[in-house]
């Protein structure tokens, strides 16, 4: 194999353990998806991880919470209110999700997230989640994936139960969003400064996103620390604003992972390709999910019969890969205990 020397360049400081820079990572996210580069690149996001992490796969599994129009609506988002997709107004109780929580627990699940829409009654959410936690297991991580907040909710989350946060800066936010790009940011210093651990994801991915913008996202995630990186591509949701502009390819979201898994070293715990794809766990990732509930990329009110994965298709999705699921909580997220 004869690749780039620039690109063995950046692949060989990576193996040695050394910081890559953004120009280093922009021209790794560059290289042809079918060029021997993109072998080399997915190679080594491997050998990191496996050197990082053994054959050790994880599933995390969330639980969607609503299924209403949310008054953001983001340009990719099934919630969106303006685009029409969600008619009725559909709630999971709190006995519901305690229900699957402890579904997601007996199934092997390594932690459990609970999701809602950016308008949802934190009240009430933190209700449901007092709930969960009472219900599962003391040592299962219980992570947040909410809307913006600020130090105030960090001590609820914290108090709650919660060892973590999942919290992200979308691609163009604030232009394919109507999320200010301030509130994002405020939200990911209020997670800093607590005790929660940050999960982060580069999302969501589209075709038209050039490698400066998705390397920005790649090295947020690692200056706020997050413990868990992730990518994401976008799901072409019809009726969206988004939808005609396409979705990218498998090899393109491998390419992603891969490049994510350079940018982060040995600074995070686990390494994530959401939804879940055979090819990115041999490209660096080795975390994946199952959900059930409403999700924002699916558009029926529960995705256990849509797009969602179960715990068991996850596990097996490992296998496939040549991991081994862990069995029992994940370390990966540590704080608030």
């Amino acid at each position: 194999m004869r690749i780039n020397p620039e690109v063995e360049c950046v692949i060989d400081r990576a193996l040695a353990g050394e910081e890559i820079t953004p120009p280093e990572a922009r021209t790794l996210m560059s290289v042809d998806v079918n060029s021997d580069e993109m072998y080399a690149l997915m190679a080594t996001a491997d050998e990191l991880t496996k050197r990082q992490f053994g054959n050790r796969g994880e599933v995390f599994a969330q639980i969607g919470i609503n299924f209403w129009p949310c008054p953001k609506s983001c340009g990719f988002c099934v919630f969106g209110e303006n685009w029409g997709l969600t008619k009725e107004r559909v709630e999971l109780d709190s006995e519901e999700v305690v229900a699957r929580a402890k579904v997601f627990e007996e199934a092997g699940a390594n932690a459990i997230f609970l999701m809602i829409t950016a308008d949802y009654p934190f009240d009430r959410y933190f209700e449901i989640a007092e709930s969960v936690r009472d219900a599962i297991s003391p040592d299962l991580p219980l992570v947040a994936n909410i809307g913006d907040f600020g130090p105030h909710e960090a001590d609820r989350l914290l108090e709650t139960g919660f060892q973590g946060v999942y919290h992200v800066f979308r691609l163009r936010e604030e232009r394919d969003t109507e999320i200010a790009i301030e509130a994002r940011v405020a939200t990911l210093e209020a997670v800093s400064e607590s005790n929660l651990d940050l999960s982060y994801c580069v999302e969501p991915i589209g075709p038209e996103h050039p490698p400066e913008e998705l390397v920005e996202e790649m090295f947020r995630g690692k200056e706020y620390g997050a413990v868990n990186h992730a990518c994401m591509r976008r799901t072409p949701i019809e009726g969206t604003p988004l939808a005609a502009v396409g979705e990218i390819s498998e090899w393109e979201m491998a390419r992603a992972v891969a490049a994510t898994r350079l940018v982060a070293g040995d600074t995070i715990r686990a390494m994530g390709v959401h939804e879940p794809s055979l090819l990115s766990l041999r490209a660096g990732a080795n975390q994946i999910y199952a959900e059930t509930g409403p999700n924002p990329r699916d558009t029926v009110d529960d995705t256990e019969t849509g797009r969602g994965r179960s715990v068991q298709q996850c596990r097996r999705m490992l296998w496939e890969a040549g991991y081994t699921a862990l069995e029992g909580p994940t370390s990966v997220f540590r704080g608030g205990w």
